[in-house]
């Protein structure tokens, strides 16, 4: 043990001076979620406002003189002399935001208290344009609404029957979990995987590389031991890319106020100590199954750059239960709890939202575990062969 810790430390002291696995490990992470939150906040509430003030250009066709004296000229301008053509060629050319047509028997529909047919031409890809026209229609519909009451001695009750009053009962925590569950281990599952790849490249295959390895296979201990000391060390770079990612949420929460309200309640619900233990439980392992992953992969390598040509892919095959993670439907359940990375990622999101079974939670940390072991025991095979270490 103490020959391992020997190793341990002496890897470490030798990670950290390298620049670069220390900007990927610790300043990246701790920097993203601040930046990435309140860039997105930023940028989000700019294009809307952005959006919400545009003078919009629109066409009407056929449109009937009560509708089009209506519109404010502050926020519309109409644009005359287009025909049907020409008006969705200009949307698609973004010289023209929308068109409105008016069905030719609309004003006789509307006399004889039937439904008059409008059409509206837009792009969905031009934000607010829709929502922005839909409200001044609705407007007007109202106001046609309102006078075919009066006329008929009506009331709005005896229209709407049916007071609809919908209650979401879903509890909070459930509401955060799925707003934000899926996405944040998916951020520090990324950076733990990063964190363990660039000293894996550094202390197997640099040392290959620049002739090292051979002078610290002299010391009086077994390859086992040096193993477990580089596989410790990368496991601790990459278990702390994953801290400095939730410490970077934490920073987020407590120093970014201008954060839109509903995700400043998410993230301050996340961020407490249960959580950040239970999350540490999964951690560990994965980190520790990344590294032993990498360093079987590395030691095959003859130089840095080869290397890292064999590792690189290996982020795809990361990111794709990450991502499986999000989609709508996939839950922690019996199949789920052994698929690796998936699992930490739905387990992750059943935490965050409170619906975490304690069994799924122990089997998962139970199946990282196993997966560590069986990881590291491949890697030894690697690291026991002379030809792949000299």
């Amino acid at each position: 043990m103490n020959t391992i810790l020997t190793v341990f430390k002496k890897e470490v002291l030798d990670t950290l001076r390298d620049r670069r696995t220390l900007l990927t490990a610790i300043v990246m992470p701790a920097l993203l979620m601040p930046l990435l939150l309140y860039g997105i906040s930023k940028l989000t509430s700019s294009i809307m406002e952005k959006e919400e003030n545009k003078k919009l250009k629109i066409a009407l066709l056929d449109a009937p003189s009560d509708f089009s004296s209506k519109l404010d000229t502050a926020k519309f301008e109409i644009i005359g002399g287009i025909d049907l053509e020409a008006g969705r060629d200009q949307i698609l050319a973004d010289s023209l935001d929308a068109m409105i047509g008016f069905a030719t028997n609309y004003q006789t529909k509307i006399e004889e208290m039937k439904s008059g047919k409008v059409n509206m031409w837009f792009k969905s890809t031009n934000l607010m344009v829709k929502s922005r026209l839909s409200d001044v229609i609705e407007e007007y519909e109202n106001k046609i609404l309102e006078s075919r009451i009066t006329d008929l001695n009506l009331t709005k009750d005896a229209i709407d029957p049916i007071n609809l009053i919908r209650y979401d009962i879903a509890p909070k925590n459930e509401q955060i979990g799925q707003m934000v569950g899926g996405f944040l281990p998916y951020i520090f599952i990324i950076f733990c995987f990063m964190g363990c790849m660039y000293p894996a490249l550094d202390l197997i295959t640099g040392e290959k590389e620049r002739g090292t390895i051979e002078t610290l296979l002299t010391v009086p201990a077994s390859k086992f031991n040096i193993l477990l000391g580089k596989v410790f060390t990368i496991a601790l770079v990459g278990l702390s890319a994953a801290l400095m990612t939730i410490f970077g949420l934490i920073l987020a929460v407590k120093f970014l106020p201008d954060l839109p309200e509903d995700i400043l309640e998410a993230m301050t619900n996340i961020v407490g100590i249960k959580f950040i233990l239970m999350l540490f439980a999964m951690l560990i392992p994965l980190a520790i199954f990344f590294a032993g992953v990498i360093s079987a992969m590395v030691v095959r390598a003859k130089s840095f750059k080869e290397a890292q040509s064999i590792v690189t892919p290996m982020s795809f095959l990361v990111i794709i239960p990450a991502v499986i993670a999000l989609l709508p439907g996939i839950e922690l359940d019996w199949t789920t709890v052994f698929v690796p990375i998936l699992n930490v990622a739905l387990a992750t999101k059943e935490i965050v939202a409170g619906t975490i079974q304690p069994i799924h939670y122990i089997i998962t940390v139970i199946s990282l575990v196993i997966l560590a072991l069986i990881s590291v025991g491949i890697s030894y095979r690697q690291f026991s062969k002379e030809g792949m270490i000299l």
